[in-house]
């Protein structure tokens, strides 16, 4: 099974607006970074996975169309690759399409070393999906992603493990996922199908509203705990034996749902 990398939440031109707001959700939010494609950051870095705010700067509000131009909220659903040339070839094959492989980077300083975080993504075409855009990364420089000191979350968020999507027309949807996935990724129910990118569970069903990516599921390790956190940071959540769950309003536009580690 291709594993899953991370999600991505835009949030235009309000990103210390979008930082605080997650801060004070319980995660520990990563610095800035600034991309060589024109965008900024903020990474929220769990065990394998991360979640990502990606902005523009006010002044290169034009640097990337595809975020200039999307709503704020769950935007990306983001799949990893150890050889994006590879993927890529394995994708086609499929049937499937994707565009050309783009390497970028971003400045990093790890204990005042100053280095290059560099990435090589390959991406399915912007209207492939009605619900968001999907696509995969490759990272040439892991060690300056996944450091002890980012995953470290008052609220104890130890790993991604759901997605949630909509869309009208689910049989077309899961054709998609097939070629970027491989068929044995997909699994249909009565409402939609599942998609499985470990240790990510992608749960996409059918509606009549706008398509939309939802909601992400979070594994926390003290359910108790994330609770209290919430508490501290005045956040509004609904919570039952098995979850806790944010509405979206409390947090950019993102369901989100907290559930204890297994």
């Amino acid at each position: 099974m291709t594993p899953f990398d991370h999600a991505v939440i835009t949030v235009g031109a309000r990103m210390d607006a979008a930082v605080d707001l997650f801060a004070g959700l319980g995660f520990h939010v990563s610095e800035r970074g600034w991309h060589t494609l024109g965008s900024i950051n903020h990474l929220i870095v769990l065990e394998s996975t991360y979640i990502e705010l990606l902005g523009l700067p006010a002044d290169r509000s034009d640097a990337r169309p595809e975020l200039r131009d999307a709503p704020e909220g769950l935007n990306a659903l983001v799949f990893r690759s150890d050889d994006a040339d590879e993927t890529r070839a394995q994708v086609v094959a499929r049937g499937a399409t994707l565009g050309p492989v783009q390497q970028f980077s971003r400045p990093v300083r790890i204990d005042g070393v100053d280095g290059d975080a560099v990435f090589r993504t390959v991406r399915a075409p912007a209207d492939a999906s009605p619900a968001g855009r999907l696509y995969f990364c490759q990272h040439l420089t892991p060690e300056l992603v996944w450091l002890a000191s980012r995953q470290a979350h008052p609220n104890g968020a130890a790993e991604l493990v759901g997605a949630s999507l909509r869309v009208r027309e689910p049989t077309h949807e899961a054709v998609l996922y097939r070629g970027l996935l491989g068929e044995d990724a997909v699994r249909t129910g009565s409402r939609g199908f599942t998609v499985s990118a470990p240790p990510v569970t992608i749960e996409v069903t059918q509606s009549g509203a706008p398509p939309a990516m939802l909601g992400l599921e979070i594994a926390v390790s003290d359910l108790d705990r994330a609770a209290r956190t919430l508490q501290a940071g005045g956040v509004a959540f609904r919570r039952a034996s098995d979850a806790i769950s944010v509405d979206p309003s409390c947090a950019w536009n993102v369901a989100l749902r907290f559930v204890r580690r297994t």
